[in-house]
């Protein structure tokens, strides 16, 4: 009976390929791959033939459902401003003007090309000429760099109404320890890319073979050293052990001596009191290279940082270094065109005033308010399940709850809109001048707005076209861009199951990150204190652990296991999401069901719908580095490691022993 149920399944689903679905499923059965089974692979089975209709691009290492829409947005970016650029017209200092004109410094690469790496050496020459060490971190203050430390400003995790300085482990060019000490092959590759790069970017300013070996090995020995003391990636996912509010003097006694009053007024915060400081033994070693390693050293650090910042403003040369260092790194085939590269640029420096010529043509009004509805409905179903868990107390129950209900939840774009009137942008400078022009603008922004002020929780910290989502706990806020908010995550013209099986999971797992492992810890406040009654917690950790430990099985490349406890956070946000979307999905078609279509059931298409948000590819060198660093698990793991913890899937598909993805109900973690 079994088999033949996914027979008629198979072939109904077959059937529904050779034909487009109605838009008003939302689903595109052209993706469905019915080689494969539903319950042996289902990221296959639902989406093996999505690269089919969307090719992958060769500058495109990682190609999927949310690098696309990215891509598609990019495309009409570039519409708004390559028609602010060819209009010649706009008033100095507009926001036209600024845009049109970053958007051309960066497009002439002939002047680029002609002027090599000129624009960099001044600061490079800036770094060699100071005689002290004082005056090198003085420098580097005055630059807003901290050369072995990062240094910025944030919400206070104790008192979230308040902002407060914050520093914390940085200095590592690779970004993470583990290209510096793992000993696998895959990261020893990137790790030796990395040396040769180092020695190109130096050869590419002048400097001989000989020197420039030189000054990669003392890169790379103060950095190997660094990378032994930063916290790992599962250590910084800990909110208690990466808080520590001191003051100046506690400060200057965690860090070997080092004198923070004068480096803080140095950098501009001359009015600071107590700081953050997140990660005290990285920062104390690294304030202690700064004060007992030879000046030269230091310089040579400094130095590296500065001409690595600068180099993708520079000619082909050095953009063409960087390429062949970041396909050691992703596997990319080809450079991203130039005027693409150029639209992201401006993108990333002008991101609200790109942001709000994008919603006023491409975000319309009623978006927001069918976001509003499908909100609210989660929100219901969440605490529908909050209410039904058994492991749970009624106190802490009713403190979640009232989390729940105070979530601050910001749809499409701000309210208000960042001004850009101090910024200036000349194009008789060269690019490199500009872009130091606009971190000043940004710097300055950050400060007037942020130091030693309350937290303004209208703030939002993705720009409206970005094609994604946030929960950030200190302010207990859900965000929503408008960039997310299309097909294939959220379509006006489909049905129910369509989107609450992608936009409406996505809603549920930011709604979830506010109740897992690292959320669960802020209050509905946004501060960091235990709010949960003790057994709870307990309660709480040990289907997390079962979830992380689960993860941790899984392969993503032969040989290299996934990393469920770094993934954690993710992996219950998408557990809690799918449970929340598929339970307010059925409450939102209670009273009027929906039909099946092509063969396809209202409950199997909440699920393809969930599977496409995550389809697309990716080389084996990005899956790679995704592995090392970042903290969600891969596409293809958030499908067929997610759903066989979901029962709803289980009867939409009648999955059953055997099947490949099958857990027996016992193995299913079970939370929200």
């Amino acid at each position: 009976m079994k088999k033949l149920l996914v027979m008629i399944l198979s072939a109904a689903a077959l059937t529904a390929c050779n034909k487009p679905a109605p838009l008003e499923t939302g689903i595109d059965t052209r993706n469905l791959d019915t080689t494969a089974r539903p319950g042996d692979d289902f990221f296959r089975y639902a989406t093996g033939h999505w690269i089919d209709q969307n090719p992958q691009p060769a500058a495109y290492p990682r190609w999927g459902s949310f690098t696309k829409l990215g891509d598609d947005n990019v495309n009409q970016l570039s519409e708004l401003i390559q028609a602010i650029a060819a209009d010649s017209a706009y008033e100095t200092g507009s926001i036209r003007q600024k845009i049109g004109d970053l958007y051309k410094l960066y497009m002439d690469s002939t002047r680029r090309n002609e002027l090599g790496c000129q624009p960099v050496m001044p600061y490079l020459q800036k770094i060699q000429d100071c005689k002290t060490r004082e005056e090198l971190l003085q420098y580097a203050a005055s630059e807003r760099d901290g050369i072995l430390f990062g240094i910025g400003i944030g919400a206070d995790s104790k008192n979230s109404a308040m902002n407060i300085v914050g520093i914390g482990q940085a200095g590592l060019s690779l970004g993470d320890r583990e290209y510096y000490l793992s000993d696998d092959e895959r990261l020893v590759a990137v790790r030796e890319a990395f040396k040769q790069h180092v020695v190109n970017l130096y050869k590419l300013i002048g400097q001989s073979e000989k020197e420039a070996t030189q000054k990669m090995q003392t890169i790379m020995k103060y950095e190997t050293e660094l990378a032994k003391a930063h916290y790992s990636r599962e250590q910084l996912r800990d909110p208690e052990a990466n808080y520590h509010k001191l003051t100046i003097d506690e400060l200057k006694q965690q860090t070997n001596g080092f004198d923070w009053a004068k480096f803080l007024v140095w950098y501009g915060y001359d009015q600071t009191n107590e700081v953050d400081l997140g990660q005290p033994e990285p920062v104390a070693y690294a304030c202690k290279l700064l004060m007992t390693a030879p000046l030269a050293d230091i310089k040579t650090i400094y130095e590296f940082q500065t001409l690595s910042g600068a180099s993708a403003f520079l000619s082909d040369d050095f953009t063409d270094e960087n390429f062949r260092f970041n396909q050691s790194l992703t596997g990319a085939k080809e450079q991203k065109p130039l005027w693409k590269r150029a639209v992201n640029f401006v993108d990333g420096r002008l991101g609200q005033a790109v942001g709000q010529m994008y919603v006023e043509k491409y975000f319309p009004a009623e978006n927001k308010e069918r976001m509003l509805t499908l909100v609210k409905n989660l929100q219901s179903a969440l605490g529908e399940r909050i209410m039904a868990q058994e492991w749970m107390s009624d106190s802490t129950k009713q403190v979640a709850l009232e989390k729940l209900s105070t979530f601050y939840v910001k749809i499409g774009y701000p309210d208000v809109w960042d001004d850009y009137s101090p910024l200036t942008i000349d194009p008789s400078k060269n690019l490199l001048e500009n872009v130091y022009s606009c971190l000043i603008f940004d710097w300055n922004l950050d400060k007037q707005k942020n130091y030693n002020k309350p937290v303004n929780r209208d703030e939002w910290f993705m720009t409206p076209q970005t094609v994604n989502a946030y929960y950030n706990p200190t302010t207990n806020e859900i965000c929503f861009p408008a960039g997310i908010l299309q097909p294939p995550f959220f379509n006006m013209a489909a049905d129910d199951a369509a989107n609450y099986g992608a936009i409406g999971v996505v809603i549920g797992h930011e709604m979830t990150h506010g109740f897992d492992d690292q959320g669960r810890q802020f209050d509905k406040d946004g501060n960091l204190r235990q709010w949960w009654a003790d057994a709870d917690v307990e309660a709480f950790k040990v289907p997390a652990e079962k979830l992380a430990n689960y993860f941790d099985s899984l392969y993503v490349l032969p040989g290299v296991h996934a990393n469920g406890h770094r993934c954690l956070g993710e992996n219950l946000a998408d557990h809690g999401g799918l449970n929340i979307a598929f339970q307010a999905f059925q409450k939102a078609t209670q009273g009027h069901p929906l039909e099946t279509i092509d063969g396809l059931t209202p409950e199997q298409r909440f699920f393809l719908a969930y599977a496409n948000v995550w389809a697309g590819v990716n080389t084996e060198e990005g899956i790679m580095m995704l592995n090392t660093v970042d903290a969600h698990a891969l596409n293809f793991h958030r499908v067929n490691g997610a759903l066989p913890h979901i029962e709803a899937w289980y009867n939409a598909f009648n999955i059953q022993p055997g099947d490949s993805l099958y857990l027996a109900p016992e193995d299913r973690v079970k939370i929200w």
